[in-house]
């Protein structure tokens, strides 16, 4: 019998504590925040099959550094008593929140400084660690049985952010109101991923949704602080459905951006929330069920090594259910080839138990950008995006 449980808790930061995502805002505005707009959750669903129990944590935040992340995987999977294999934290990334530090105060140089990072806070990171811990361990000693059901379909939230300039060069459409002149295309890969774990003998609903779109809505000269597009989803998710529980986990959105995005109007990105809720809840209400009698939770982590990075992956199969999480932000086209080699729905988690930058497909390397200047930096080469998949697909295969 399936079982599943959900807790959340509020990790909104105070006033003195600085938000990443845009370097314009960390080099050219005051430190801190200018207040809240919405508040910042860490959301757990523990899933069990009787056997064995799995904890995905959906946070407010837009990356976890590897080391980061690492320690507080190991700090959930002890207070909750299941492996690390068995935990996924798995960050929203919106660009509207704080970048925590462990409580041992590890962290990576080079990361610093390729995000650019304001000071760090020890206390909002101690208070962190301990509500993702605590909601994973109320997630887990409150479980309810369930069945599961899944679908799949395009939903066109997000456009590719890299326009064709001519010659094999791009430009970079960050809105397309303040970039008329650009005509960008939808993404490569619109899919929404919807998994429901429905209460048989109650009315509870744990909905777990996938999208790949930054969540940038709010821009580089908005302070406050937010979960953007994604927070006002599960938001809006959790309160015109009743007994719903929703949480969110980024799809492939390395080049993609949804259509209201890097502008101030809070107004705007709540609409953008309402839209990805909707279409996720038509999505659960046409959910199909997972699996059959005997199918059993598998979990599986394995660290692979390209150049000098180490990205830690994991895969899920739940009765059927593939979820795949990957420390990094993945090209969309990537994504859909993810999704086409595993032959079903997967739920996507990029920006998950850790970040280790862009990596962007073969073509997008022949073109440049930012994001692949980064990548060069960072070490990487043309191809390392398909072989990760690559990589993935086969964990996916036999987890």
């Amino acid at each position: 019998m399936w079982r599943a449980g959900y807790a959340c808790s509020d990790i909104t930061p105070g006033p003195d504590v600085g938000l990443i995502g845009y370097d314009f805002r960390q080099a050219k505005l005051p430190g801190g925040n200018a207040g809240v707009h919405d508040p910042l959750m860490a959301r757990a669903l523990a899933i069990s099959d009787g056997r064995s129990t799995a904890v995905l944590a959906s946070l407010d935040l837009a990356v976890l550094e590897q080391a980061v992340a690492r320690d507080l995987r190991r700090k959930v999977a002890e207070r909750v008593g299941v492996p690390e294999a068995n935990v996924v934290l798995a960050c929203s990334h919106t660009h509207s929140g704080p970048l925590p530090c462990s409580p041992e105060g590890s962290r990576r140089a080079e990361d610093e400084a390729i995000i650019g990072l304001p000071p760090r806070d020890p206390d909002w990171s101690h208070l962190f660690f301990d509500r993702v811990c605590d909601a994973a361990a109320r997630a887990t000693g409150l479980t309810y049985p369930v069945d599961i059901g899944a679908r799949q379909a395009p939903f066109g939230i997000a456009y590719n952010r890299r326009v064709p300039a001519g010659r094999g060069k791009v430009r970079h459409c960050w809105n397309p109101q303040e970039f008329p002149e650009l005509a960008p295309a939808v993404s490569a890969d619109p899919a929404c991923v919807v998994a429901v774990f429905r209460q048989t003998n109650g009315p509870r609903r744990f909905i777990v949704f996938n999208m790949g779109a930054h969540g940038v809505c709010l821009g580089k000269t908005s302070r406050v602080v937010s979960a953007d597009w994604p927070g006002a989803a599960c938001q809006a998710l959790d309160s015109e459905q009743p007994h719903t529980h929703s949480l969110f986990v980024a799809g492939a959105c390395g080049d993609a951006h949804p259509w209201i995005a890097t502008q101030e109007d809070a107004g705007l990105m709540d609409r953008v929330g309402r839209a990805a809720a909707a279409f996720a809840a038509v999505l659960a209400e046409a959910a199909a069920p997972v699996g059959g009698a005997g199918d059993r939770l598998s979990c599986a982590a394995r660290t692979v090594r390209f150049g000098r990075d180490e990205l830690d992956l994991t895969v899920w199969n739940i009765g059927g259910l593939l979820l795949a999480a990957l420390p990094v932000e993945l090209f969309a086209s990537l994504g859909a080839d993810l999704r086409r080699k595993a032959g079903k729905p997967v739920l996507l988690a990029t920006c998950a138990n850790g970040w280790n930058g862009y990596w962007p497909d073969r073509r997008a390397f022949a073109e440049g950008g930012y994001e692949v200047e980064g990548a060069r930096q960072a070490g990487r080469k043309p191809g390392d995006g398909e072989r990760l998949v690559r990589a993935a697909v086969r964990m996916l295969e036999s987890p």
